[in-house]
């Protein structure tokens, strides 16, 4: 179900694209605007026109409001070079867009733009992505990398509803107990870039990142048994 259900979403955010839903507003506002009319008119189809101008109505209020209240902005320079020293000289990185959005239990997450380009939502991190880590992420700059990793999933995805169904999987199964971000065994490398293990993945990453995952507990160890993971990071991708 939840499979399904980021299908949906998916398309729904390739459609407004190209539908040109980007003029709502830059930054996630546009995309908050789409996503909250559609939920709606799921509900308020079945009263008719008046119905649906009502759902396309709350959708421009909740545009608004966010390009209000929420603050967004791309990667800064010193945030920048931080980034390529996992992924490389990335073209797409021009297209990353941080927020102070969070999501349940105020969690980071990240997904497709309605204008081509990728939300990655911080929450309290989003003042410092570099500075001092918390919780699952303790080191300086862990949870920008993880969530940066999402960021390039998103653009080897054949399009933003298989990222958003590999996502939403992941993530109904955490909720079920399920540990989808755990590296207990000597195949977690291998089972993190099976797909639909898009949690996985990036904890390799930013494990690596932080050398947590190292022997030597060196970050970013040259030597690492899950180098050529990173170095597939570092592989051209062609935008979708």
């Amino acid at each position: 179900m939840a499979r399904t259900y980021g299908r949906l979403l998916g398309a729904v955010l390739s459609v407004a694209k190209r539908c040109g839903a980007g003029r709502l507003g830059g930054g996630p506002a546009a995309t908050a605007g789409v996503l909250v009319s559609v939920h709606l008119l799921a509900v308020t189809m079945w009263f008719g026109p008046l119905g649906i101008v009502a759902a396309l109505g709350a959708g421009l209020v909740s545009a608004a409001v966010v390009r209000r209240r929420v603050r967004y902005r791309g990667l800064t320079e010193v945030e920048r070079r931080t980034a390529e020293e996992v992924f490389g000289t990335a073209s797409w990185l021009d297209d990353v867009v941080l927020t102070d959005l969070a999501g349940r239990g105020r969690r980071a997450f990240t997904l497709p733009a309605v204008d081509g380009r990728i939300l990655c939502n911080l929450g309290t991190a989003f003042d410092a992505p570099l500075g001092t880590g918390t919780g699952a992420y303790p080191a300086p700059a862990q949870l920008l990398i993880h969530e940066l990793v999402h960021a390039w999933q998103i653009t080897a995805a054949t399009s933003p509803g298989e990222f958003l169904a590999d996502a939403l999987a992941d993530q109904a199964r955490y909720e079920l107990g399920e540990d989808v971000y755990g590296m207990h065994d000597a195949d977690a490398t291998h089972r993190a870039l099976r797909r639909g293990d898009v949690e996985r993945h990036a904890t390799v990453v930013d494990r690596w990142f932080a050398g947590q995952s190292s022997p030597t507990r060196r970050p970013r160890d040259p030597n690492s048994p899950y180098l050529h993971e990173i170095e597939q990071l570092r592989s051209p991708r062609r935008r979708r």
